[in-house]
């Protein structure tokens, strides 16, 4: 059969010998990384389904990482990856009140580095899953081994908290513990029953602001009751 010269030029415009076209399935995932204040930038793409890891055009240091991940990728809002500073330690982030090591897309953005960082490796992994809240919380332990008396008080890492212990005490010594993604710089204060910071010793440290730093307990330089534990991100050692 032949077909007029008019008639093919409908059949093109209508698409009729068009050939078929496909879209290809959007299975990836793009890692953005990023630092304002030096306009550096990187964007690395990783496959999804499988551990993949790759190493960012330049290793910053960048101060966001942001994740869009492909719209067929299984449980795309729970898909996460993870990005490690160049001593293999996984770099802390936030978006929101969350924070973690392992990051999402879930349509809400960047999250923000506690500090701005190089990073050596990005891996996305379908196992990866966000952490236990415990792991930003910070743990006080108070005790007197007279009385065999002990609290525990916890506190929400990032913000200035104040609290009560159960009991007043007296108490000999506080141990601060903190979890995997709380700041280690993280310090703490417990003030006696007139509201004034109690002064604490462990090693060849005298202080009123105590650490976790893995190092255990301070000790009261005086057994004393407690009226109230701060903890505040900006609080630093105060030698005494």
């Amino acid at each position: 059969m032949q077909y007029s010269s008019a008639l093919l030029a409908l059949f093109a415009a209508t698409g009729a010998f068009a050939a078929p076209t496909y879209k290809g399935a959007d299975n990836t995932i793009r890692v953005i990384l990023q630092d304002q204040a030096t306009e550096t930038g990187s964007q690395t793409t990783l496959k999804s389904g499988v551990r993949d890891i790759k190493t960012p055009s330049t290793s910053g240091p960048f101060s966001t990482i942001e994740l869009k991940v492909g719209a067929d990728v299984p449980n795309r809002d729970e898909y996460r990856c993870a990005i490690w500073d160049e001593a293999g330690k996984p770099i802390v982030a936030t978006r929101g009140a969350n924070v973690d090591i392992t990051f999402s897309d879930a349509g809400k953005g960047e999250w923000t580095f506690r500090k701005a960082s190089k990073v050596a490796s990005i891996i996305c992994d379908p196992t990866f899953k966000k952490i236990d809240p415990k792991e930003n919380q910070i743990t006080v332990i108070l005790q007197d081994q007279r009385t065999e008396l002990g609290t525990q008080t916890t506190f929400t890492a990032g913000a200035r908290q104040e609290l009560t212990p159960s009991s007043p005490g007296p108490y000999e010594t506080v141990e601060i513990k903190v979890g995997s993604v709380v700041d280690p710089a993280q310090r703490c204060q417990v003030n006696d029953k007139h509201g004034k910071p109690i002064v604490a010793v462990r090693g060849k440290n005298t202080d009123t602001t105590f650490s976790d730093a893995k190092k255990g307990e301070w000790t009261f330089k005086h057994r004393q009751e407690v009226s109230s534990i701060i903890c505040d991100p900006t609080f630093v050692a105060k030698p005494q």
